[in-house]
């Protein structure tokens, strides 16, 4: 048996077929690194934000109002016992119902936008959402409220709201009204239900500016909630787990598909019975094994495995020739082929049960050295 050595071309497809996806990895890690530091270096955006400027910001409001001497402090949270000062709520959905009732005890005055149900109960205002208006309207005061009377018409979209005898409202619009007041004993509550009018982009509309600057600057000092992620909700709001969001006939559906799965998975399991052992439909050549094997090594650069491969054959073939049978010890073998030959057992055992070839020159030495030795078994044999 001889070997040549055959150095293969480089295969740029093969390449390219083994290292594609870990590249295509490595690709889209990246491209998420650079859409994410553009995301956290991207200028914040939250609506009715005294410190955003973008259109859905309130930030031109804020510097109104502080050149009209009105401090304007953000706040995370409501706090206790605030007194000749103005507490501005743009987003009430978001506080706990402990912060309302703290809104609700307060002698300061509240300005609140587009609130809810709940939280139009917590405040106790006697009125509740009619229907979201679904345009852009341009309304009148229609009311004798002097804030309102001064602004004129504004931009309305948002909230109309409908209201007991109680409750002063202003700016009618589909069946409803846009702004309610409440008048307490030192303090006065007011909501607005188009947060669009408080906004960078809408204040300069209509008497939008004017209608805010004056529910927000009747004190010296305007606290401003800090709108809260959309993302986050009240601390006491109960969450609802994503099986729970799911409806009940989706969860009967997924129920009896899975009974039906397992019952076809029996059936079919019984149908198909024991495993059957079958002949190979067609018979492959020795020798067209041996060159798939032999090319599968040559690929992974497996020399090791060859060369297990070629000494371990040698073996069994030199075993057989002196009788020793296939499970024969190696000092056995490595004494009998001695004996057979002018080699040294230290030679023999070299060759056969030696170390592993480093490159493929001297795997191509270790198979000539292998067909050397049987030769010369069977020439003195």
């Amino acid at each position: 048996m001889t070997a040549t050595t055959v150095e293969a071309p480089l295969d740029l497809r093969a390449v390219w077929l083994r290292w594609r996806w870990p590249a295509a990895i490595v690709v889209l890690v990246i491209a998420a690194g650079f859409a994410l530091a553009a995301i956290q270096n991207a200028p914040p955006q939250r609506p009715l934000d005294p410190r955003d400027a973008s259109p859905v910001g309130a930030r031109a409001l804020a510097e109104l109002l502080r050149q009209r001497g009105v401090t304007v402090t953000p706040a995370a949270s409501v706090p206790t016992g605030l007194t000749a000062t103005t507490i501005f709520v743009p987003d009430p959905q978001s506080l706990s119902g402990a912060e309302l009732a703290r809104l609700n005890d307060s002698s300061a005055n509240v300005v609140v936008v587009a609130p809810g149900s709940r939280e139009l109960e917590a405040l106790a205002i006697d009125a509740h959402p009619a229907k979201p208006v679904g345009h852009e309207s341009t309304v009148n005061p229609a009311c004798s409220l002097p804030v309102a009377t001064t602004a004129g018409n504004i931009r309305y979209d948002g909230i109309a709201y409908d209201a007991g005898e109680q409750v002063v409202t202003c700016y009618p619009v589909d069946g409803g009204v846009g702004l309610l007041g409440v008048a307490r004993e030192s303090h006065f509550l007011v909501v607005v239900g188009s947060s669009r009018v408080w906004t960078n982009s809408r204040l300069g509309d209509n008497g939008d500016a004017a209608l805010a600057l004056g529910l927000l600057s009747s004190q010296p000092d305007v606290l401003w909630v800090i709108p809260r992620l959309a993302t986050r909700s009240p601390a006491d709001r109960q969450h609802k787990s994503l099986v729970k969001l799911l409806p009940d006939r989706l969860l009967w559906a997924l129920l009896q598909l899975f009974v039906v799965v397992i019952l076809v998975a029996l059936w079919r399991g019984r149908r198909l019975g024991p495993v059957v052992g079958e002949p190979l439909p067609v018979v492959v050549p020795s020798a067209e094994t041996v060159r798939g094997r032999a090319r599968l090594l040559r690929a992974a650069r497996a020399r090791g495995a060859a060369a297990s491969e070629l000494r371990t054959a040698t073996v069994r073939r030199l075993s057989d020739g002196l009788g020793l049978g296939h499970d024969a010890p190696a000092a056995a073998v490595v004494a009998g082929v001695s004996a057979h030959t002018d080699r040294t057992s230290g030679e023999i055992e070299l060759l056969l049960f030696g170390p592993d070839p480093h490159d493929d020159a001297s795997l191509v030495a270790l198979a000539n050295a292998l067909d050397d030795l049987e030769l010369t078994m069977k020439g003195r044999r």
